[in-house]
């Protein structure tokens, strides 16, 4: 598997049409979906072992409630009032890695408050080697070399909604996986055994920031080996009369491929690496496989 990750951590540069002159950094504000009523209700955040003062902290960073909603306040807001007393944190192939236990909030000097408590279980840039654990037994996890420098040993966390002084509670969740064929992003989006392939370029609209909708080529690429994270997909703009080659250059990470609320179709958490800021960007598919719509997008812990 790490050798796949490998190989599809080198896809060639992608150069989106005629870009403005400068990428901007992700702006806040996303248009809320709405979504089924019965769909499961979470936050999304990044947690980093060390994020607060060395100690474990998880950003939280974009919500499913009655919609999608990725306003800061609203969302730490929410992980403030006890209503996610416990994120599970994914490792590099889509299982657990871990579980962080919320116990308050802190400032840490990015745009929100983040979760402080404890973690227990292996660093999120970790894989398991083994088919699954017997009941009571710990899982055996290997090191990807590839996820450090990506993403600073920090991975995904979810945590489900619950009312405040409820007990945590933990749910299951589907996970796929994406690979680049040419130019293109494939997944399987509903889990029908039919790729879907979404041109890397359309991820940014015309002013360089998150496109608000996603949409898939007409016909399938070729064939190529999943995983359910990519590193070091480069979004580059033709250079401008003397201006370096490199100039503007946006780098993406595939840091999940997960059916978040339960909906049957999985969601795409990415990473957008501006030159001034890195943002998470969180594409949902809230009708059809084809037609992704952004979620939300947020701001995590500084790199």
């Amino acid at each position: 598997m790490v050798a796949a990750l490998g190989l599809a951590a080198c896809g060639p540069t992608v150069k989106p049409p005629s870009p403005p002159a400068e990428p901007e950094p992700v702006s806040q504000g996303t248009t809320q979906l709405k979504v089924a009523p019965a769909a499961r209700r979470v936050v999304v955040g990044e947690m980093c072992p060390q994020g607060a003062g060395g100690r474990p902290a998880v950003a939280p960073l974009v919500m499913r409630a009655v919609d999608w909603n990725d306003t800061v306040t609203e969302v730490a807001a929410t992980v403030e009032r006890g209503s996610v007393p416990r994120f599970v944190v994914m490792g590099t192939d889509g299982r657990v890695a871990g579980t962080f236990e919320t116990l308050g909030m802190v400032e840490v000097g990015i745009a929100q408050s983040v979760a402080t408590g404890t973690y227990v279980g292996a660093s999120p840039c970790t894989y398991s080697t083994s088919a699954g654990p017997k009941p009571g037994a710990l899982d055996t996890r290997a090191e990807d070399p590839k996820c450090g420098p990506a993403t600073r040993g920090c991975g995904i966390a979810v945590g489900e909604l619950v009312n405040p002084g409820d007990p945590p509670s933990t749910a299951t969740y589907e996970t796929g996986g994406a690979c680049l064929s040419g130019t293109e992003l494939a997944v399987d989006i509903d889990g029908d055994g039919k790729i879907e392939s979404f041109p890397l370029a359309g991820a940014l609209d015309g002013t360089r920031a998150p496109a608000q909708e996603w949409t898939a080529s007409p016909t399938a690429t070729a064939a190529c080996q999943p995983s359910y994270q990519l590193y070091g997909l480069e979004l580059k703009p033709e250079p401008r009369p003397g201006k370096p080659a490199d100039k503007g250059l946006v780098t993406v990470d595939v840091l999940g491929v997960i059916d978040l609320d339960g909906d049957g179709r999985r969601e795409i958490v990415l990473s957008m690496k501006f030159p001034t800021v890195r943002s998470i960007v969180v594409y949902t598919a809230t009708e059809q496989a084809q037609r992704l719509e952004l979620a939300g997008e947020a701001t995590s812990f500084s790199r």
